[in-house]
């Protein structure tokens, strides 16, 4: 019975699986390159800059097939539960790249399209949904009075511990947070929900409500919650455990936590299949799998008593916890903490407090504040996690080949567990899977430290040039495209990378210099070169090259830059990133830049274009280069899941 039955239930998540794809994904991704009508309600606005907004909708292709897409067209001012209407679109599979695998994500929220050029675009306003507009406006204005109470950065940080509203928190607080385990702190997830349900529950025990109609109320609770929340799939499966957890007490029957956990993910995954795509779904499955399955089994030979056996305890718990989420956490965040057990143990007692202190704000409608206290708190968390996440030795990155060892390893802890069914025997296979993480991590840093790399990054035909060779790190900017910094800073923290000899801007030097000194703000850069003076701007040391380029002799390799060519020489071996039209020259030729009618086009198999309207044009790859003048091309891309 204890193999057929989880069988059975995996055969019958295939089998429905297929079926909902037959039914539901194939008839909307029919439509790709399509051209064709929509007409959907409003589910998600996401102002951009330039009067300019991305509206998922809700609705029917042509009036006949239901699906979700995303559209980005003008600011019409339109509010959750209106209904937008386009006379015509081409539809599009969502696209993803090195820098983020937006396929996935949007496919775990059921949205398989992006209705690209709309026109005709019409808006009529709806008095539906009303509960859940009054919740966002809610939301909205608490948030606002949180950050007018106790200052923006703090202010912030609150709105993401109570709503997981991240985007005003700026990416080096969340790395910051992610490099110390703590980023879990800005998903509402069951930490939240228990904290609040059990808040709750105490109140209404102080006033002596019965057991049904307490239940009936948190309920009531949790799904307020969700709502302003967004309805985050962790938040939703932190519910249904809850809801067994009290509804067990309840109705005099037995819980427990893998039980509790096997029942959301199938309720969860029963509505929507595709959250089995959804990052945050993963983290916090393995997440809870972690702290309310594994670290019980392992810490159940500990007296639970004794004082002096609670730490002991409680580290073995975290320890765990990382442990599960580990893989994924390389996967999703291209690194992994190393000091997560310790942070929690010592962090979650003051981040408990503070997202009581929020709650408690929200749910009193602001007249019961505790937020000053919380303010320094807060200041003294991000202060921590600030100093510790800048030591390499509380966290490692992870590269593909790691990512994958991860699963491997993962895969034989569990099967140990599976066959002899014996804690010493899973402990000492994930301290052995552990060991081995760890020396295949140093023996790829090495490996890396040894070759020649130069990575040509960026979103379609636009270039940024990230160098690399025994420690020494070179960044040149070739076309000024505001994103080429994210990319770049994706890159340097995937390899480990945290400083660079020299940063060098091409185009649009201004803009460029402000968004490269945003993105890598926790980059040491030793020199900054540019077309333009723009000395006045920086304390860093500084060359300009207007007229004549530069020529760069860095030892074992050179590096020259003029009139938009760059080229890199390493012994014999050479690459050069020409704009596209110019003459093929020696070496492995890059093109970047937009491929005209009139543009020569060179077939050789050492011609490269980024175009992607070229035939076999790509971005995102990375060259080791031979000093006998051989090469090899690796295509960098976005881990997926599945």
């Amino acid at each position: 019975a204890d193999t057929i039955v989880p069988l059975a239930f995996f055969a019958f998540a295939a089998v429905y699986m297929s079926v909902y794809t037959a039914l539901t994904y194939a008839p909307a991704v029919s439509y790709d390159g399509k051209t064709s009508s929509f007409s959907g309600m409003v589910t998600d606005v996401r102002l951009t800059s330039g009067g300019k907004a991305q509206y998922t909708l809700d609705g029917l292709i042509n009036g006949n097939t239901r699906t979700k897409v995303t559209v980005y067209t003008d600011d019409i001012d339109a509010e959750y539960g209106d209904i937008i209407s386009i006379d015509c679109c081409e539809f599009a599979l969502p696209e993803g790249d090195y820098l983020y695998d937006t396929r996935d994500k949007l496919r775990s929220e059921g949205i398989f399209l992006t209705a690209e050029e709309p026109s005709g675009v019409s808006l009529e306003r709806s008095d539906s949904h009303r509960l859940r507009k009054r919740l966002i406006s809610y939301r909205e204005k608490i948030c606002r009075d949180i950050t007018a109470e106790i200052g923006e950065t703090e202010g912030e940080f609150l709105a993401g511990m109570v709503f997981g509203q991240t985007s005003g928190i700026d990416r080096d607080t969340r790395t910051a947070l992610s490099r110390c385990g703590l980023a879990h702190m800005l998903a509402v997830s069951g930490l939240h929900v228990s904290i609040a349900a059990f808040v709750l529950m105490q109140f209404l025990r102080k006033l002596r409500v019965k057991k049904l109609i307490a239940f009936a109320l948190l309920n009531v609770f949790l799904v307020l919650l969700i709502l302003m929340a967004d309805s985050p799939v962790s938040a939703i499966r932190a519910s249904i455990m809850l809801d067994m957890m009290y509804a067990a007490g309840l109705f005099r029957r037995q819980n427990d936590t893998f039980t509790s956990l096997s029942v959301a993910v199938l309720l969860i995954c029963f509505v929507q299949p595709y959250t089995i795509f959804s990052y945050g779904f993963w983290l916090s499955v393995t997440g809870t799998f972690g702290i309310g399955v594994a670290a019980p089994y392992f810490t159940k030979a500990l007296p639970d008593d004794k004082l002096i056996w609670q730490l002991p305890a409680s580290l073995i718990t975290m320890l765990c916890t990382m442990l599960c989420i580990m893989p994924l956490s390389m996967m999703f965040f291209d690194e992994t903490s190393l000091i997560s057990p310790v942070m929690n143990v010592l962090l979650i007692p003051l981040c408990t407090f503070v997202l009581v202190a929020g709650l408690v704000y929200v749910f009193t409608f602001g007249y019961i504040s505790v937020l000053a206290p919380a303010k320094y708190i807060i200041e003294l968390i991000l202060l921590i996690t600030e100093r510790l996440s800048g030591l390499s030795w509380t966290h490692f990155s992870a590269s593909a080949a790691l990512v994958r060892l991860a699963f491997v390893l993962a895969l034989a802890v569990a099967l140990v567990q599976l066959i002899l069914n014996k804690r010493k025997a899973t402990v000492y296979a994930a301290a052995l899977a552990c060991s081995i993480m760890f020396l295949s991590s140093a023996l790829y840093r090495y490996s890396r430290y040894e070759s020649f790399r130069v990575a040509v990054l960026g979103k379609g035909s636009n270039a940024a040039v990230v160098i690399t060779y025994r420690g020494h790190t070179d960044v040149i900017d070739l076309s000024g495209h505001y994103k080429s910094p994210t990319y770049v800073r994706k890159y340097l923290m995937q390899n480990g990378i945290d400083e660079t000899e020299m940063l060098v801007l091409t185009k649009k030097v201004h803009s460029q210099y402000s968004a490269y000194k945003s993105e890598l703000s926790a980059i040491d850069v030793d020199k900054l070169c540019s077309a333009e003076d723009i000395s006045l701007y920086s304390s860093e040391p500084y060359e300009d090259f207007t007229d004549e380029g530069f020529f760069c002799d860095c030892g074992s390799y050179t590096i020259s830059y003029a009139d938009g060519e760059l080229s890199i020489v390493y012994g014999s071996a050479e690459v050069r990133l020409l704009p596209s039209g110019r003459s093929k020259s020696g070496g492995l030729c890059i093109y970047y830049g937009n491929i005209s009618e009139k543009t020569e086009v060179f077939n050789e198999e050492d011609a490269v274009y980024l175009d992607s309207r070229y035939s076999d044009g790509m971005n995102n790859f990375e060259v080791e280069l031979s000093s006998d003048g051989t090469n090899t091309i690796r295509r960098l891309q976005c881990h997926t899941l599945i």
